[in-house]
């Protein structure tokens, strides 16, 4: 069976921006807050109108300028929980029409939040393994500002809008290793979806879950792999707020090997990892752990290792 891992990424994220400090004061939100605790400048916005397929569009494009060939995948998989209008047909298969795809091609949807991209990962890499695919997609597009209140000020400050779409390959430039799971439904309503279809999060609660889950996942993954944490580069983490980051990478012990890279575009979800996979990785890095956190409550871990010979 041949070991599918990651290729190329590619990343759409609007032009639009909404500037986070002018609208700070009228939430009742410090300056010393907006900086420190949630660290978002600019969230990304998609234009009015727009749907999560056309997110995703663009990322696949974006993939296409780098040299992919349509014709060439057998399998496409989303992940989103803002798909396209009321959410029948999913978005795998508005984007199969949209682009074209041939008939053979497999299509299917995740709902899944933050945790989203590692576990559409291991479940788009194992059903290319069963079926004796060599390339397929992986998509995450969730586009929260549909169902964030402006006027709330535990979340207008800090969600945006993107996509990545990632070519999974067997020859790829990342190896996949164990994952690690983990679920915590007791507290699933820290951050849920009213009937009004309006985002509600408790941030607190959630911070306090990460930053006792998380770490302990992340730990349980690096010696699943056989390693331990200085064998790893860099710890890369959902970008939930500057917080969040900072407090996982000091109870790991670990502050150097955690960033917060997402100060000009926000919160993006499951699109969170696959973007800084993309964009702020450094050619030196070798061994990286993702690990994804939030909606559910659920979080995910995975290794990556660098192929020299992929891609």
């Amino acid at each position: 069976m041949q070991d599918i891992g990651i290729g190329s990424i590619g990343v759409a994220l609007p032009d639009e921006r909404v500037d986070t400090a002018p609208l700070a004061p009228a939430l009742g939100i410090e300056p010393e807050r907006l900086e420190r605790r949630l660290g978002f400048r600019a969230l990304a916005r998609m234009p009015a109108g727009a749907q999560a397929s056309d997110l995703a569009v663009d990322a696949i494009q974006a993939l296409v300028r780098q040299g992919l060939a349509l014709d060439t995948i057998q399998c496409l998989c989303v992940v989103t929980q803002n798909p396209d209008g009321a959410g029948i047909p999913q978005v795998s298969t508005i984007l199969h029409g949209r682009l074209g795809l041939a008939p053979s091609v497999a299509t299917f949807d995740i709902g899944h939040g933050c945790a989203g991209f590692v576990y559409g990962l291991s479940i788009a890499r194992a059903f290319m393994q069963v079926h004796g695919f060599r390339r397929g997609l992986l998509v995450t597009c969730d586009p929260y500002s549909k169902i964030v209140d402006p006027t709330d000020p535990h979340t207008a400050l800090i969600f945006g809008d993107g996509a990545a779409a990632t070519l999974l390959t067997d020859q790829p430039r990342w190896r996949v290793g164990h994952t690690d799971f983990g679920s915590h439904g007791a507290t699933r309503d820290a951050l849920h979806v009213d009937a009004a279809h309006r985002l509600h999060m408790n941030g607190k609660r959630i911070a306090r879950l990460a930053a006792t889950v998380v770490p302990d996942s992340i730990k349980a993954t690096i010696a699943a792999n056989g390693l331990s944490l200085g064998e790893v580069d860099e710890v890369v983490l959902h970008q939930g707020s500057r917080y969040i980051i900072e407090t996982i990478g000091d109870v790991l012990g670990a502050r150097d090997k955690t960033h917060f890279y997402a100060a000009d575009y926000g919160n993006l979800v499951s699109s969170s990892l696959p973007v800084v996979l993309a964009e702020n990785i450094a050619p030196d890095v070798k061994r990286l752990v993702l690990s994804g956190f939030g909606v559910g409550l659920s979080w995910a871990t995975t290794l990556l290792t660098r192929d020299p010979t992929g891609g």
